[in-house]
């Protein structure tokens, strides 16, 4: 191993998969510690979550803040002490090497504990699913079913009374947090162009909501997964406000980045402007996961912010991810969708042109069959597509169809999730569940395509 060369040994570290690996590395010598030292400190994560803390949603893995095969530092912030953490990592010279930073620090949003209250008031409402009671006791008459329920029921209404105390004292330092959080949002503007002005070797930035659980905040709540309350009221998530602070900072230190991914995001609160566009110029990569996609709907106008947007990062964008519905994606609205509202030339939707776009993955959506498939095939290098919980709903435009009309580019498609087409009812808006499910394998052999199962994905290649 001594007698590689360098850039070979640093290409072997590469594969290296956690931060423990990297660590023994650099115990080995002096050489193997200087090749170790960079993808040490490639990412960094400025996240809300205390490190001693999983999110209640999704389940957590054991002792794995950072995604698997991604190696990094993580620093436990708030929003308005951002530019306190700032300063303490520029002190330590290792933000020059970072390529990839994770943003999700602990925000406060207004009325969070007003929506946790409305949940609890709809919890009283809700069918009892389980009780706790001892079936072979139940007598004839179903009496103690019914008494198991009513102390369900019982439980539920008192809850608001019983965790009183806790959620005033919540509510107070949120309001005392929600007030420090305006007053420095110069602050951390600062903070941030000060960071990025370091960050030489920038290329992705992932945005991401603070994901807590309130019970483990305050001890007393039987239950309050952030997420779950956060969907409740729309826009709540901070995602898209991040993203342009994150711009600002970009724009004004001259910065540029390949790869940005952004979760829980709103395109209404999505603004135009130098910054965002400067973000978007040169991309390679987007990345957009959003809960509400009404603005997509086939009755609505052309949503320009995303449409300029979109248009600056038209000469170099290579792969291109919308996927909808949050952590539900087998629930997409309500209706027909069309992706050629944010990425298409008025007046006549003309679809954009990305000379560079390999690759589509699409999820969570119902879409009108017509204009994604001008779309596709108006891509001149698209190779590979991935769908799941997509479903059509143009009669007599369904999935054996759409995929005849690939473009003659498309080398290979993944299905990662339940597909539907065939609307059962022609009138009133579309929907996931009023839909035929339509299987992959159902393709004929003389479609051009060989399939190929692995686990609960499909792969299809193109015959040639």
């Amino acid at each position: 191993m001594d007698s590689l060369p360098p850039e070979l040994l640093v290409r072997i570290v590469s594969f290296l998969p956690s931060t423990a690996d990297l660590i023994s590395t650099r115990l080995v010598n002096r050489r193997y510690a200087a090749i170790a030292f960079r993808p040490l400190f490639e990412l960094l994560r400025f996240s809300g979550q205390r490190q001693d803390h999983h999110p209640p949603w999704p389940p957590p893995t054991p002792g794995r803040e950072l995604s698997e095969g991604q190696v990094g530092r993580t620093r436990t912030v708030e929003f308005v002490k951002l530019p306190e953490v700032v300063d303490e990592v520029l002190g330590l010279s290792l933000v020059q090497f970072t390529k990839t930073f994770i943003f999700d620090p602990a925000y406060y949003r207004e009325r969070f504990w007003q929506d946790y209250l409305t949940q609890l008031e709809n919890e009283m409402h809700e069918p009892v699913d389980e009780v706790g009671f001892n079936p072979d006791d139940d007598s004839e008459d179903g009496s103690e079913l019914e008494a198991a329920i009513e102390r369900v029921l019982e439980h539920r209404r008192t809850r608001p009374e019983r965790e009183a105390d806790i959620i005033n004292a919540a509510q107070a330092i949120w309001t005392e947090k929600i007030a420090e959080q305006k007053e420095n949002e110069e602050a951390v503007d600062a903070a941030l162009e000060k960071l990025f002005r370091v960050m030489a070797a920038l290329e992705k930035i992932e945005i991401k909501s603070w994901v807590f659980d309130g019970s483990v905040l305050y001890p007393g709540l039987e239950a309050c997964p952030s997420y779950l309350i956060d969907a409740q009221r729309r826009g709540s998530f901070p995602t898209t406000f991040f993203l342009e602070i994150l711009a600002r900072a970009l724009y004004a230190t001259d910065r540029k980045i390949k790869d940005l991914r952004v979760s829980e995001f709103f395109a209404e609160r999505l603004h135009d402007s130098p910054a965002t566009r400067h973000l978007f110029t040169g991309l390679q990569h987007i990345r957009l996961d959003m809960l509400h996609v009404e603005f997509l709907a086939d009755e609505a106008p052309r949503f320009q912010v995303l449409v300029e947007l979109f248009k600056c990062a038209q000469p170099t964008l290579q792969s291109l991810s919308i996927m909808a519905g949050g952590k539900w994606p087998g629930l997409p609205s309500r209706g027909g969708h069309s992706l050629l509202k944010i990425l298409s030339h008025e007046p006549d939707e003309t679809p954009l042109v990305f000379p560079e776009l390999e690759f589509v993955q699409l999820g969570g959506l119902i879409l009108s069959t017509p204009p994604l498939l001008r779309f596709l095939r108006a891509q001149p290098r698209l190779k590979r597509l991935e769908v799941s919980h997509i479903y059509l709903s143009t009669f007599d435009a369904g999935w054996p169809r759409l995929v005849e009309g690939f473009p003659a580019s498309v080398e290979g498609w993944k299905v990662s999730g339940p597909l539907g087409h065939e609307p059962v009812f022609a009138e009133g808006p579309a929907a996931y569940n009023w839909m035929m499910t339509w299987k992959p394998w159902q393709l004929p052999p003389t479609s051009g395509w060989k399939a190929m199962q692995r686990k609960a994905e499909t792969y299809f290649e193109r015959i040639s």
